[in-house]
């Protein structure tokens, strides 16, 4: 074998053997870190996103605490259409207290499409004076609940009283 032939043998054993260590060290090396290096900005964009949603959480329990009262009182504002005792024990106390004996009767709760929320439609038939009716109305405007008069019918009939139908849509919680 003559010199130049062991040159080039020698340098194409070179060449082979850089190529392969290029191709079975140094590319799975780069390969590997740029894949580390994108978990890591994955991570990071992971980290941040997790601390911003804590902030968000803490500017909401704080923002939750200013709120929170007021929220129990418009929830107190509706009634539980299941369950409306609480309500009718409500207008048998205001009708005592003015004086007036009253009948309720209610339909099906109802939800119209320009309504919103759920209501309760009671009618209250009472015979009374209409004077003691406008304190028993005038204490149902006043009232905690959130209420919308629908229609009032009096009648007059002897010896002074009034026949009243009121009917009332009374918002539930439902």
């Amino acid at each position: 074998m003559t010199l130049k032939n062991k040159i080039n043998l020698s340098l194409i054993i070179f060449i082979v053997l850089s190529v392969c260590l290029i191709v079975l060290v140094i590319y799975p090396l780069f390969k590997e870190i740029k894949n580390s290096s994108e978990e890591l900005v994955s991570e990071k964009q992971k980290l941040f996103s997790l601390e911003r949603k804590i902030e968000n959480l803490k500017e909401f329990q704080t923002l939750w605490l200013k709120i929170e009262p007021n929220l129990k009182k418009i929830d107190q504002l509706f009634i539980d259409p299941q369950v409306p005792v609480e309500f009718v024990n409500f207008l048998e106390k205001i009708a005592k207290d003015s004086e007036i004996l009253i009948e309720i009767s209610s339909s099906l709760s109802s939800k119209t499409e320009k309504d919103p929320w759920s209501s309760l439609l009671l009618q209250i038939n009472s015979t009374a004076p209409f004077s003691k009716f406008l304190k028993f109305l005038e204490k149902i405007e006043a009232s905690p609940y959130l209420i919308e008069i629908q229609n009032l019918n009096a009648r007059g009939l002897i010896e002074g009283d009034t026949g009243i139908t009121l009917s009332i849509k009374v918002y539930t919680s439902q």
